[in-house]
């Protein structure tokens, strides 16, 4: 099914500037409106097969109770039965609608306290309403009822009756002192609301999409038969504004106070200038996100649980994911940055940027439309760990270098043929190399049994050796580190312990500039991304990490990897690129 988006925004500005002896006066207030149209069959944040429909089959429906862990041939042979674990579809009635309204004010003055000091400080309000469809108020579900409110329909407000907080300030502090000509100090401290639009995961909530999903009684049966294709999904009429939901439907929901998390950031910074042009900097930067948003899943299962021991499944029988936007946790950064520029002179300018960071938060939870990847209560610090985008180290290296021929250059500057062929040449090369980002090693959920939980593997060696490898038949790191999971408890190994390959590339750009009058030019230019061609590989796969396909010879060798451990494929863009383009100016 075709995606159709008619998105209109509107922002309306106004800032106001007052100049008072060493103060420096500037206040406004921003209102921005935003309304979505969308004809687009997707759901934020739940598992989902499209308008298509769809059938997932894994290992449980062809295991033994108490036997091996399963692994892919299990997976083929329910696909050969038949045998779905879980069965899919969603139906868009018709195109869905948000409209979504933030309003902020702010007051900042910098102070030229002293003639070697500069504060500035100052402080923003921001109140963000729960947005609405065109028509109506969005939906929420009832936890208590097993209901879907629709908003503005019937008794139910508009606002679902969600109370949102009008005391949303975030104070602002910097300072600039100048030890001498030559060297600067900087540090500064901000809070700043997270700006998560609530429009994101609750335009496509029930009834607007139709999300169904059949999962099978437990990890070891099957959810349907695939000769019996995937049901019907009846509509639903909004009736009273109170509607009834049909138990394996995706639905979202926000409590009745919704709480919007914030982030504090600060940093200190020394600015040096050295001989040569050259200008070094060092910095600390550090943030903290405060009750960071995302979705916890309320209809979760204890272990072994299964189906059965749903949450909301014990109450009114429902099976569906039920999500709540809420706050889920903190996470924090922490970064050493260092930068050596040489600023453009003669001809030539050149730039090395360093960071070191380590960014730590919850597994799964990289934004704040994302649900954890465990989602029982108790054991919420399981899901601690390192942030999947973190990356320790990066590096880059950036260059630009007029060549010193032609015409008013050092060399050649006698306006002769040769003059005007090495003339007006320049070249740019970027130098990019960081780490790779962290993955995590499964195992087969079946022993565990519990819907709405991802099951980790076993760590059976202290520490796990990154072997390197590439391809099919060459394991990137110790296979024989891990180990599967048989009986009903959580894997060992902390999400997110291993990382990837990192990346090396160079970037380069050859300009050629003509004057063809003496208000006119035309520059010719190419650029080549990733010039030696050399690939980024990609995390090994979700297929790749799960130990419970690994097979063992009865010594404890590896028999065949079958795709565990293994890398297979490149990041999207990563092959050697080149562009040509043509730049008149006058």
């Amino acid at each position: 099914m075709p995606y159709y988006r008619n998105d209109d925004q509107y922002q309306a500005v106004m800032n106001v500037n007052w100049l008072k002896g060493q103060h420096n006066v500037r206040f406004g207030t921003d209102i921005y409106y935003q309304a979505l149209n969308h004809t687009q069959p997707e759901i934020s944040g739940g598992t989902s097969f499209g308008a298509r429909g769809g059938f997932r089959f894994r290992s449980g429906p062809t295991q033994i109770l108490g036997g091996p862990s399963g692994n892919q041939y299990n997976a083929f042979g329910a696909f050969l039965l038949g045998l779905p674990d879980l069965v899919g579809r969603l139906r868009l009635v018709e195109p869905y609608t948000t409209r979504m309204r933030e309003y902020s004010l702010y007051a900042r003055d910098q102070w030229e306290a002293t003639s070697k000091l500069t504060l500035s400080y100052g402080t923003r309000w921001e109140y963000f309403p729960i947005p609405t469809r065109a028509d109506r108020g969005l939906e929420r579900y009832d936890v208590n009822t097993n209901q879907m409110l629709i908003g503005g329909v019937g008794s139910v407000p508009e606002d679902l009756g969600v109370k949102v907080s009008k005391t949303l300030f975030a104070p602002r502090l910097g300072a600039t002192y100048r030890i001498n000509d030559g060297m600067v100090l900087r540090a500064g401290f901000g809070i700043t609301n997270d700006p998560y639009s609530l429009a994101r995961p609750l335009r496509t909530n029930h009834p607007a999409v139709l999300n169904l999903l059949i999962q099978g009684p437990n990890s070891l049966a099957f959810a349907s038969r695939l000769a019996d294709g995937i049901p019907p999904i009846a509509d639903a009429d909004l009736g009273n504004g109170r509607i009834s939901v049909p138990s394996p439907l995706t639905v979202f929901t926000l409590a009745d106070e919704f709480n919007r998390g914030y982030i504090r950031s600060w940093n200190a910074a020394v600015q040096k200038e050295l001989r040569w042009g050259l200008v070094a900097e060092a910095a600390y930067v550090g943030t903290r996100q405060i009750n960071q948003l995302g979705f916890l899943e309320l209809n979760w299962s204890p272990i072994n649980g299964g189906q059965a021991g749903r949450q909301l499944n014990q109450r009114f029988g429902r099976t569906g994911q039920t999500r709540l936007i809420a706050p889920v946790g903190d996470s924090q950064y922490d970064a050493l940055q260092a930068r050596l520029e040489r600023r453009f002179a003669n001809g030539v300018q050149f730039a090395v940027n360093y960071t070191l960071s380590k960014s730590t938060g919850l597994a799964g939870n990289a934004n704040s439309d994302s649900a954890l990847r465990i989602n029982i209560p108790e054991l919420y610090d399981l899901n601690r760990s390192v942030s999947d985008f973190d990356r320790t180290h990066n590096l880059h290296i950036t260059n630009i270098t007029e060549l010193p021929f032609g015409p008013e250059r050092r060399w050649l500057s006698d306006h002769g043929i040769l003059s005007q062929i090495a003339g007006g040449w320049q070249v740019n090369n970027v130098l990019s190399f960081y780490s790779g980002t962290p993955f995590s090693v499964t195992a087969s959920g079946t022993s565990l049994n519990a819907p709405e939980n991802d099951q980790r593997a076993d760590l059976v060696k202290p520490d796990v050796q990154i072997v390197g490898g590439i391809g099919r038949n060459s394991a990137y790191f110790d296979p024989l580190a891990f180990r599967p999971v048989t009986d009903a408890r959580f894997g060992t190994a902390p999400f997110n312990l291993l990382r990837g390959p990192g990346v090396a590339s160079w970037d380069l750009g050859v300009f050629r500039q003509f004057q063809l009058q003496r208000e006119l030019n035309v520059q010719v230019r190419m650029e080549m991304f990733n010039v030696t061609n050399r690939p980024r590989f990609q995390n090994p796969g979700n297929g790749n990490t799960n130990v419970s396909n690994l097979r063992l010879n009865p010594d404890g060798s590896v028999r065949d990897l079958n795709g565990f451990a293994v890398i297979t494929a490149t990041q999207d863009g990563s092959e050697r690129q080149v562009r040509f383009g043509v730049r008149f100016g006058w």
